[in-house]
């Protein structure tokens, strides 16, 4: 350590309370003797070691708890980040729908194999790269797959062989989670997946019947009972073969839409996931999104950070931790969108440098982590001009 370092805030207090006290007979405030002064000043840098000590012992035991609620992962490189990106690449994002427009959904008659490869062939992985590297990022959360409609990007054979699409038909023909983990890792960016096959899917009826779910759904968003046995196995099994390829090339998982029920039976469930996600990657962190409460742990012992999902523009003072603090000691995660339409979508900024900033800032200071999302170009990518700009005006300032 550079012996010109600047003391800590707490160093100066204790070297204040210690002089002051020791120079002076505290009962009587008169001044102590030269003798009685020299005594003291010897004790004095054994007092501030045995409170350095003490302050360390304390803050490890906290941290120690903290982590024995939360999952077996260490997540404290995301708070040294501070901040990262979500991308929403999914294939009706693409084609400019959402929540937000009207209609919301594409036909099925619009979405097409030789399309859908042809905008993942497209994707700048070394562009995108490159830009998240001069804002500063410290993780990108990017979709594998569509929480409605599938369209992984990536090859899986299980997915193939349980649905019955060829390969190249409904997954891509390129695994653009292997080739953007590459370019992200080179620039000391990692890599999050977002996947939604644990429970998604629900306007995609040949992917529900080859996974052995029910035809119409189970609910508008699989909400209203779990996936049967048979179904969780087939979709575990579909994660497993990602989860096995990509291995440490991907910091973590981001898992959409589940309830607290989707897979609290024994058989296949929660730590059947954490198995197959750990058993690849040891280091992987795990959160859930669950539409109800999107600061809740889903599975004490697994969720290593919140998912912190919202769906329209946000009040930034109220979205803190301390405003809603996460449950069971695990990371406190934001998720907000800063185009002006929707998730990856929009022709201008909705927030100003400033909000942004501000916003950062305080949930680092209170212990969380902040992800946020700009409209991005769907051939190629890469971020929009107007996005990128704000994001490094914004990475300047947190970073300063």
């Amino acid at each position: 350590m550079n012996s010109q370092a600047r003391p800590t805030a707490a160093s100066e207090l204790t070297d204040q309370r210690v002089s002051s006290s020791l120079r002076t007979n505290e009962f009587t405030a008169t001044p102590l003797s030269r003798e009685a002064w020299t005594i003291l000043s010897r004790v004095r840098p054994k007092v501030k070691t045995l409170l350095h000590v003490a302050i360390v012992a304390f803050a490890t035991v906290c941290s120690f708890q903290i982590q024995a609620l939360a999952g077996t992962a260490d997540s404290t490189w995301m708070l040294q980040s501070k901040y990262g990106i979500f991308l929403h690449y999914q294939y009706r994002i693409l084609l400019g729908y959402s929540i937000k427009t009207k209609p919301q959904f594409p036909s099925p008659s619009q979405m097409t194999a030789a399309e859908w490869n042809r905008f993942v062939d497209g994707f700048d992985v070394n562009g995108f790269a490159e830009q998240m590297a001069e804002a500063k990022v410290g993780w990108v959360i990017f979709c594998l797959d569509d929480h409605y409609f599938a369209w992984p990007c990536a090859p899986n054979q299980s997915f193939s062989g349980f649905t019955g699409y060829a390969p190249g038909e409904k997954c891509s023909r390129r695994d653009l989670i292997l080739d953007l983990s590459t370019a992200l890792n080179a620039k000391g960016v990692k890599l999050i997946c977002y996947f939604a096959g644990l429970n998604g899917y629900m306007k995609e009826p040949k992917v529900l019947a080859g996974l052995m779910d029910q035809a119409k759904g189970r609910g508008e968003f699989n909400d209203k009972t779990p996936p049967s046995a048979e179904c969780r196995n087939r979709r575990l099994a579909v994660l497993k073969q990602y989860a096995d390829r990509f291995q440490g090339k991907i910091a973590g998982w981001w898992f959409d839409g589940v309830e607290t029920s989707t897979y609290q039976a024994e058989l296949h469930g929660w730590w059947e996931i954490n198995s197959i996600v750990h058993s690849a990657n040891p280091n992987a962190v795990i959160a859930f999104s669950w539409g109800a409460n999107e600061q809740a742990c889903i599975c004490k012992g697994i969720d290593d950070y919140t998912g912190g999902d919202t769906w329209s523009k946000q009040d930034l003072k109220r979205l803190t931790p301390k405003t809603l603090p996460p449950q069971d000691g695990i990371l406190w995660h934001g998720k907000i969108y800063c185009g002006n339409v929707y998730h990856g979508q929009g022709d201008g900024n909705q927030f100003s440098d400033q909000e942004l900033i501000k916003w950062i800032n305080t949930c680092n200071h209170q212990g969380g982590v902040c992800t946020l999302d700009w409209p991005f170009d769907p051939k190629i990518g890469l971020l929009k001009d107007f996005g990128i700009a704000q994001l490094k005006r914004v990475a300047r300032a947190v970073h300063h």
